[in-house]
């Protein structure tokens, strides 16, 4: 089967593990997460670190992509975020001509190579993630990157994906208690069906990057923006008034996904 190594024994204690960790130190925060301290997010970076999982995403491709995942479903920081793109062990942040949470990161990494965040002329502009702070990159004293950037827009997707992942097992858990006209929601065909599409969506692009051969990663990057995204917005939908409220992440991930698009078009 194509993800079999979801189920195998040794990612299955990685998932784990991290898992273990987002329930005691990340998943308590609910959908104030764009309320986390500086202070906080270092302590995530260094236990995440801690627990190897940069480590393993630059040594093993598929780990990484489904790690990623992992990382996007739960709406990691973005500094965070951003070094697992390349599973370093140092902060970085990476873009095309914008980069996030650049004041946090030690490195910059754009196509054009890769410089010390001093080194670089920034702007900070308007963010569609308050998660975020985005900078446009105008020039910097760039060194060769030893390190493969399209690597990095893949993961990106598989974050991407993650996030549409994760408004799709709450619109399913929703649709399943949800009473309507004396039926669960997700009984009802203009729901059920449009889930369906969305979690079809959503595994298509995983395929793809699991698989590899990826001739283009810009265009498997879009690919995964449209249909998290639509994904996304189905799932504030159908949760009716409450899907568009900060009791619930649903707008968190929207808007990440969102950023992430925008930090990595090519212009």
């Amino acid at each position: 089967m194509l993800l079999d190594v979801e189920s195998n024994e040794e990612f299955s204690l990685i998932r784990n593990s991290l898992g273990e960790f987002l329930d005691r130190e990340w998943k308590t925060l609910g959908a104030k997460k764009d309320k986390v301290s500086d202070n906080k997010v270092k302590e995530i970076f260094e236990k995440i670190k801690d627990l190897g999982i940069f480590q393993l995403i630059k040594e093993n491709r598929v780990y990484g992509l489904l790690i990623n995942e992992i990382l996007g479903e739960n709406l990691l920081p973005g500094i965070v975020s951003t070094t697992a793109m390349l599973g370093l062990d140092y902060p970085v942040t990476i873009g095309v001509n914008y980069v996030p949470e650049a004041d946090k990161a030690e490195m910059i990494i754009t196509p054009r190579g890769i410089a010390k965040r001093d080194e670089v002329e920034l702007k900070e502009v308007e963010s569609p993630d308050p998660t975020l702070r985005i900078y446009k990159v105008n020039g910097g004293n760039w060194k060769k990157l030893e390190l493969d950037f399209n690597r990095a827009v893949i993961m990106a997707s598989a974050q991407i994906i993650g996030h549409g992942l994760a408004t799709m097992k709450q619109i399913v858990e929703y649709a399943k208690n949800r009473v309507a006209f004396g039926k669960p929601i997700g009984s009802y065909q203009a729901i059920k069906h449009r889930v369906v599409d969305d979690v079809i969506g959503l595994e298509l692009v995983r395929s793809r990057y699991i698989l590899g051969n990826i001739e283009n990663p810009y265009n498997l990057l879009n690919h995964a923006y449209r249909k998290a995204f639509r994904a996304a917005l189905d799932s504030i939908q159908f949760h009716g008034g409450i899907g568009f409220t900060s009791d619930l992440d649903l707008h968190l991930h929207l808007k990440r996904i969102i950023a992430l698009q925008k930090i990595f078009k090519i212009s």
